[in-house]
């Protein structure tokens, strides 16, 4: 059979649904293969990919160039080998020139520049493929009778008011759990600017089109959400150009990364959420955001290029204007951190943020504040941090800072926890030459964990639904660290403490005590409930030596039901999640 299915004189191009013809081995799509699927080969569009609603997804490699996805992993290898470049400067040949017109002396270039060539332009290569700030009431909204006209995917072009209220409207109760780290009320403040360009001079086209993409995505109006592709088109090809350019705050082009990176995870198109993550990474590290009030480090650093003993800064920002910029600033790095820790962990990838001590590429940002203890006054002037992360996680001295932990702190450090724990657990081997070493570092990270969610506020006595909810957050991240530590020893006798199973069991509690009020969840949950699942399906399921028994058992199904029936919530606006649960029923179907 040829690998190319030719439909009939006068039929459809597609196969039917019920189509059960295999194609020959090596010629199945990308989508197929990579999901395991019988592939029946169809072109352009194959039949598995239409009933499952990938169409999108669905490509072959055999073509006269490149696919979109290889095309895609190409820009992410080159993406990370200039992340790695920033990492260790001293040891790397620079692949991209920062200061390609420096005669005579250093010349700070704008990251525009610096990742021209690196990042390309997305928006035309490829198809459409993967603070909590204190927000001032919603625009007042605009009722949506006849259908909007069309709209150009020039990003450029600024739609209709009236569409952009509904927007706004749609975006701003979902913005915590979308890592929204600007300032709320300058944001809305620029939105609401009268003029067209004394906006976009505020707020790049970029960042409007991100917002407008989760704006379209999140509306419970057909007519808006009718426009969530053109707005994917509008964000994408707007960073490419943003980027080609210095006109625009590079913090709000990180922010547009941000929120296009959680777009693409939460539709499980994760090559294209790890491109946007791994470019936010790259301008945030071409900022020197990782070393915001460091006590050591004084924002100077031999770039790759310079002159023996020439030093200059890759990116100098100024210096910001008050303490809610500031804030913004270190917002902005540790929901950078956060993101690429938890995504790391879920695509089996490295995250950016692993550097060693001794080769300078550490975390010195402190922890961040509220975005309200910002607009209070934030740190006292001569506050300093040092080996942030490092601290946290070796049990070094951190200097204090007066008030709670911010919401953005609690989930850095889970995420933290849940990607430290992952690497752990992937160390282990049964046939170790030191087992006692690696036992003594899970007893520690094992009882940092512990102590860590000993520190968490119980969910049920959250303020508020928006705090209640990113507590929730970090509590099943927690669990969820203490499941991973245990993942590659769980039938290895003695090293099973049961821990797991109590950690998954928590977590579905958790579940119980948080009343979600919300039709959206941050889309890292997905990939945490999977966790909890997995050890609730093994625990119920396990032989009769070592599994649950009568009431025990049907303890364990209604809590594997409760993760179930959250997952199942929230399928409509994140795909992700609705197909780990539908995997996840077919195997609950078999116990």
């Amino acid at each position: 059979m040829s690998s190319t299915v030719h439909a009939p004189s006068g039929s459809s191009d597609h196969p039917t649904g019920g189509s059960s013809k295999r194609a020959p081995r090596g010629a199945a799509c990308l989508n197929c293969r990579r999901r395991k699927m019988r592939c029946d080969g169809a072109r352009p569009i194959c039949g598995q990919c239409i009933r499952t609603n990938r169409e999108v997804d669905c490509e072959y490699t055999d073509g006269p160039g490149p696919s979109p996805t290889q095309v895609l992993e190409d820009q992410i290898a080159r993406l990370e080998s200039r992340i790695r470049e920033l990492e260790h400067p001293e040891s790397v040949v620079p692949s991209v020139t920062l200061n390609p017109a420096a005669v005579g002396g250093a010349r700070i270039q704008s990251p525009s520049v610096v990742f021209t060539t690196l990042l390309g332009s997305l928006g035309s290569t490829s198809r459409s493929l993967l603070s909590r700030a204190v927000m001032p009431d919603i625009l007042p909204g605009a009722a949506l009778g006849a259908p909007v006209p069309p709209l150009s995917p020039d990003p450029l072009v600024e739609p209709p008011q009236d569409l952009v209220r509904n927007l706004i409207n749609a975006f701003l109760p979902h913005s915590a759990s979308l890592s929204f780290f600007l300032h709320g009320p300058r944001f809305m403040q620029a939105m609401q600017q009268p003029n067209v360009d004394n906006r976009r001079a505020q707020l790049s086209p970029a960042l409007l089109n991100a917002v407008y993409l989760w704006g379209a995505h999140l509306s419970t109006s057909n007519a808006l959400r009718a426009y969530e592709g053109t707005f994917e088109v509008r964000a994408t090809t707007a960073l490419s150009s943003a980027l080609r350019e210095s006109r625009y705050s590079v913090i709000n082009l990180i922010q547009a990364e941000v929120l296009v990176a959680n777009y693409f995870f939460t539709m499980s198109r994760f090559l294209e959420g790890r491109y946007h993550c791994s470019a936010a990474v790259a301008l945030s590290l071409s900022c020197r955001l990782h070393k915001i009030r460091s006590a050591t480090d004084q924002g100077f650093d031999r770039v790759p290029g310079a002159r023996q003993g020439e030093q200059v800064r890759e990116y100098d920002l100024p210096p910001p204007r008050d303490a809610v910029e500031e804030g913004e600033r270190m917002r902005c790095f540790w929901s950078i951190y956060a993101i690429d820790k938890s995504w790391a962990v879920a695509m089996g990838s490295t995250s950016h943020f692993n550097g060693a001590v001794q080769s300078g590429f550490h975390v010195d940002t402190p922890w961040p504040l509220e975005m309200e203890q910002y607009e209070a006054g934030g740190f006292p002037p001569d506050f300093r941090g040092a080996l942030t992360a490092f601290n946290f996680i070796n049990g070094g001295s951190i200097p204090a800072v007066v008030g709670r932990e911010s919401q953005l702190t609690l989930r850095a450090k889970s995420a933290t926890l849940f990607e430290k724990a992952t690497i752990l657990a992937s160390e282990w081997t049964s046939a170790r030459a030191n087992p006692n070493e690696f036992y003594g570092r899970f007893l520690a990270l094992d009882g940092l964990i512990d102590r860590f969610i000993a520190s968490l506020p119980p969910v049920e006595r959250a303020g508020n639904p928006e705090i209640a909810l990113t507590t929730l957050v970090a509590h099943t991240f927690a669990r969820a660290a203490t499941i991973q530590l245990r993942s590659n020893f769980r039938d290895q006798g003695g090293m099973n403490d049961g821990k797991d199973l109590l950690a998954a069991q928590a977590a579905a509690v958790a579940l119980e005590h948080c009343n979600i009020t919300t039709h959206f969840v941050d889309p890292i949950l997905s990939i945490l409930w999977t966790a909890v699942a997995r050890v609730l399906i093994a625990s119920a399921t396990a032989g009769p030596s070592g599994g649950a028994r009568g009431p025990q058992r049907d303890a364990l199904r209604a809590m594997l039901d409760r993760v179930l029936a959250a997952m199942n919530r929230f399928r409509e606006t994140s795909p992700l999640m609705g197909m780990l649960h539908d995997g996840f029923v077919s195997v609950q179907g078999a116990m």
